[in-house]
């Protein structure tokens, strides 16, 4: 028998790749952090010598979840700001809050907030845009998931940065430090085309192409933003990107609430990934991104919950379902936006769009154990004919039990391992009374 750290044996495994399927009575064994042996669990038991061995028969077991865009710290504006559009939002509510609470520790405890939202509900790895990046990464190590931070460019000078040529300064810093650190993964972080000039832009796709560094952009979030576009430049966003370069497997696209079939075409053939946010485009009335016509042209479409200030949740589950219904809605057809099709939205294709699949996103020998156990005897999944459809129209987030991150238990038993909720909620609480 060959030793291992950890042996999870449970009644579902889910793999995500490389078949997308529900393996009865599985189990996955990992060793330094790695997956080492996916199998029937007769076969482990049999051939791996576990020091620690799960053996939980009603769960489970797949792949931890990928969050593909957010706003970590903004879960202390929770709530902060409803039922207004976009521009109301951001112009009335959003950015005047920031302009008086903005500094690290804001960001330090905010992130720290959402980071045990996201592992309570599954969520391993995420991707924030925000200012501080710095602190997101000290705190996402301390705390032990992954990361894609993609720092924030904007024309306006900000409490991070005097200019894009001082953010850039600063981002680029961190993209060398930390450039071989597995957990964090620095990107080129636009807030958006219309919030840059056009040199700007520029000088952001020539670093991304001479680094290989991935972009994360907001990009035809609302019709709004599409007819101002229209009006000033003479073409959309899209088309204006196109041209200038910036279409490509490193860009993630995220809302595109307003897409033609032109836009579609040259979004696919760039290799253009999409992240698909539909509580916030929802809940701010932005549209809706047109899902199954984008996988059907063959585009990579990740799922993200946005900032808790707009959504108002971070699990990412519950994102799966909204996604699923609002394209079964949309195409007037039940049989589209299948559950395995949103389990793999929610993680390898997260893991694609973000560039890191090699990494995670799906249980393979050779990837980082980033695991995660769904108890199925809880109210809202039992009982349970299809594990795809319990937990994707089923209450998954709120059973959730186990979460390793490269091997390592950050959930243990339904309880965080490396934080303490209750010290941390009077801290949010004392946080409010003081600052918002």
């Amino acid at each position: 028998m060959q030793a291992c750290d950890l042996l999870i044996s449970a009644g579902w495994v889910l793999p995500v790749a490389p078949a997308n399927v529900a393996l009865e009575n599985h189990a996955v064994a990992v060793d330094d952090g790695r997956i080492v042996a996916v199998g029937p669990t007769v076969d482990l038991e049999a051939a791996w010598d576990a020091r620690t061995s799960l053996n939980l028969p009603q769960h489970i077991l797949m792949p931890g979840l990928v969050n593909a865009h957010g706003h970590a710290a903004m879960s202390l504006l929770r709530g902060a700001g409803e039922d207004q559009p976009l521009a109301q939002w951001l112009n009335d509510t959003i950015w005047p809050l920031e302009a008086r609470v903005m500094n690290p520790e804001y960001v330090r405890l905010g992130t720290e907030l959402t980071i045990a939202e996201m592992l309570l509900t599954g969520t391993t790895t995420f991707s924030d845009m925000y200012f501080y990046p710095e602190v997101v990464a000290e705190v996402t190590l301390q705390q032990g998931l992954r990361a894609q931070l993609a720092f924030p460019l904007i024309q306006f000078a900000n409490p991070w940065s005097e200019s894009v040529e001082d953010a850039l300064h600063k981002g680029l810093e961190m993209f060398h430090q930390f450039r071989h650190e597995d957990r964090i993964h620095i990107a080129l972080g636009p807030h958006a085309p219309y919030t840059l000039t056009d040199e700007d832009m520029e000088r952001i796709g020539m670093y991304a192409a001479e680094l290989d560094i991935m972009v994360q952009t907001h990009l035809h979030e609302t019709a709004a933003e599409v007819a101002e576009a229209l009006s000033n430049h003479g073409k959309s966003w899209i088309r204006h990107l196109s041209d200038i370069g910036w279409l490509s497997p490193q860009l993630q696209a995220v809302h595109m609430t307003q897409i033609s079939a032109e836009e579609m075409a040259l979004v696919a053939e760039s290799g253009t990934h999409v992240v698909h946010c539909p509580a916030s485009n929802l809940k701010l009335a932005s549209g809706y991104c047109p899902v199954t016509e984008l996988q059907a042209a063959d585009v990579c479409v990740a799922l993200g919950t946005d900032g808790a200030a707009s959504n108002n949740r971070l699990d990412l589950f519950d994102e799966a379902r909204l996604a699923a219904l609002l394209a079964k809605h949309t195409q007037g057809d039940a049989a589209v936006g299948k559950a395995d099709h949103m389990i793999r939205m929610a993680t390898l294709d997260g893991a694609r769009a973000l560039g890191i699949d090699h990494l995670t996103g799906s249980l393979e020998v050779g990837k980082a154990a980033d695991l995660i156990t769904v108890d199925t005897t809880a109210l809202g999944i039992l009982p349970v004919y299809n594990p795809f459809a319990a937990l994707v129209h089923g209450n998954a987030g709120t059973a959730v039990d186990n979460v390793f991150v490269n091997g390592e238990a950050l959930v243990e038993d339904g309880g965080l391992t490396r934080m303490h909720l209750g010290e941390l909620a009077d801290r949010v609480q004392a946080w409010q009374s003081q600052s918002a």
